[in-house]
């Protein structure tokens, strides 16, 4: 509830009216939304160095996809605060890291020993490991 007089707000309208009405300020104000708060962290999420590569990779596909923790929260149905605590805290269960890897347009994959990289993605080097005995 807003504790102004009527004559208070249109006197406060009529200023920002005049604000907006100088030349180029709707393109300030457009591109500043654009590069506002809601899209600060968008492919800048950081992940601890202990953190399970298979969590890495997880985090990783968010950066490249710019998506948010909410966002692959929301469209996975997993709590962001259990996303969240994957990069610190908890390892994740195996149907959630599924869930929001599929939100992301990844899937989960076992891959032979060493050919996975420190982020968790498949190596595009084709060399094979050796047998283990």
């Amino acid at each position: 509830m807003s504790r102004r007089t009527p004559e208070q707000r249109a006197r406060q309208a009529a200023v920002l009216a005049a604000v907006m009405a100088r030349p180029g300020m709707r393109e300030k104000t457009a591109e500043a939304a654009r590069a506002g708060i809601v899209n600060r962290h968008r492919g800048l999420i950081e992940v601890p160095a202990h953190t399970n590569s298979i969590v890495r990779g997880v985090f990783e596909a968010m950066n490249r996809r710019l998506a948010t923790q909410k966002e692959v929260s929301s469209a996975s149905g997993v709590d962001p605060s259990v996303i969240s605590n994957w990069k610190a805290r908890h390892m994740p269960r195996l149907d959630l890291i599924e869930a929001a890897l599929n939100t992301l347009d990844f899937e989960l994959a076992i891959v032979p020993r060493g050919r996975r990289g420190p982020d968790g993605f498949l190596r595009d080097d084709p060399k094979e490991p050796e047998p283990r005995p």
